[in-house]
């Protein structure tokens, strides 16, 4: 028998219309992750100057949101606006971001929307709020770094934040500042991963805060969330490549100057 003023029909009526308004919500943030409008792509500069030093950049890469991503060399030797020949890092300091967006451009041959400047001293605060970091180690790290002595050993790492930071500073190896970009494109990917990751999904607002207060970006935080979910959802698996070219002293300077034919096909595969 049924009970009085209970009617089936009327609840599945209203599990139906619940269940249209999720899918609905749901399309439309599919739409709006995957529709092409906004910023395609985005400068990320990190900035690693201490106390009494200038501001410089000295990570320079250039992400899509589909994934992909481009480190520069910061001792490229570019045409920076307005200034001249110069290493690229060069354009951050007489011209913060914007200048630095621009002479990217130039190089790339593509439209940049937006940057992001991470202080990678914040990387121990991300890393901690994330619960730590699984990277690949390629070789032992032994480094101290402001006063504190970090061993590394190689292989398939859990890095808390310390030790994170202790790995995208390190610059011991021979390859020096060009194996100190394959552990920051190593790390933006595991990080990108660890994000994607459903078991971190409570830990994702904490992370998010601890990002926003280590940078500054021209993106507002609907924005850069959609970027970075964006980025994010490939689950770390990004098309990562440095520009491409060979080290150089010129008139006793150190360069890195950029094979631009094999640039453009550089550019092509990753960011374009």
């Amino acid at each position: 028998m049924a009970t009085k003023g209970y009617r089936p029909e009327r609840r599945g009526s209203f599990l139906r219309g619940v269940f249209l308004v999720l899918l609905a919500l749901f399309v439309l943030l599919l739409l709006y992750l995957f529709l092409p409008f906004g910023g395609e792509r985005a400068v990320l500069l990190g900035s690693d100057a201490r106390a009494g030093e200038g501001s410089r950049s000295d990570t320079i890469m250039v992400a899509n949101a589909d994934g992909g991503l481009l480190a520069v060399p910061r001792d490229t030797l570019v045409e920076i606006p307005g200034v001249g020949e110069d290493k690229i890092n060069a354009a951050f300091a007489n011209g913060g971001p914007p200048l630095a967006v621009e002479t990217l451009e130039g190089l790339t041959g593509l439209p940049i929307d937006n940057y992001a400047v991470l202080n990678f001293g914040g990387t121990r605060e991300i890393v901690d709020a994330l619960g730590g970091i699984t990277v690949n180690v390629e070789e032992p790290i032994e480094t101290e770094q402001d006063g504190e002595y970090f061993s590394i050993p190689a292989g398939t790492q859990e890095l808390n934040g310390a030790e994170a930071l202790a790995y995208v500073r390190y610059r011991g190896d021979p390859t020096a500042d060009i194996g100190r970009i394959g552990r920051q494109q190593r790390f933006l990917s595991a990080l990108a991963r660890e994000v994607a990751s459903p078991g971190n999904l409570p830990r994702v607002p904490a992370t998010a805060r601890a990002v926003w207060r280590n940078a500054e970006t021209n993106m507002n935080p609907l924005e850069a969330a959609r970027f970075a979910i964006r980025f994010a959802l490939p689950g770390g698996d990004a098309r990562a490549e440095i520009y491409p070219g060979t080290p150089q002293y010129i008139n006793g300077i150190s360069y890195w100057v950029p094979d631009t034919a094999v640039g453009q096909r550089v550019v092509e595969q990753t960011i374009e």
